[in-house]
């Protein structure tokens, strides 16, 4: 089975579009799928796909385009995963720790190499509140923004 490929005739072309009102030049592909010429190549070249050549906007090709789009959104959530934490209640419950209750105590807090000195409100273990030492010379009762995000550490 042999096929005789007869060469696109662009002169006859250009031609055709210079009769016609507008531009003399073709944007897309689109605009230069009017010619018969034109229709006969695709057909030839490739069969299976010349007829997305005359209606490239079909419902089905934007029915695939918006699973796959979907489905690579989905995908996005899969990758990542929370690290596991294990939540054990106190076997003995310390002395100084009163559920319901505040827990305060003095640290430090350490930011570029330096340490400042800090006053920490705490519930059930977990700081709640930092304010700064104002018995510390570092920071002298002020806290910034570096000690307050610490919290959320």
């Amino acid at each position: 089975m042999t096929m005789t490929k007869q060469p696109l005739d662009l002169q006859a072309v250009r031609e055709q579009l210079a009769a016609k009102q507008g531009q003399p030049v073709w944007r897309s592909l689109e605009q230069l799928a009017n010619t018969e010429a034109f229709q006969d190549v695709m057909a030839r070249e490739f069969p299976r796909h010349a007829s997305e050549m005359r209606d490239p906007a079909t419902r089905r090709n934007f029915l695939k385009l918006m699973g796959a789009s979907l489905a690579m959104a989905g995908l996005t959530g899969c990758g990542l995963r929370q690290p596991q934490q294990k939540i054990l209640p106190y076997v003995r419950l310390p002395e100084e720790v009163i559920p319901g209750n505040p827990l305060y105590f003095a640290s430090a807090h350490t930011f570029q190499g330096y340490a400042q000195g800090v006053l920490v409100e705490s519930h059930d273990g977990r700081p709640t509140k930092i304010e700064g030492n104002a018995d510390h010379p570092a920071s002298l009762g002020k806290s910034d923004i570096f000690m307050q995000a610490a919290i959320l550490q």
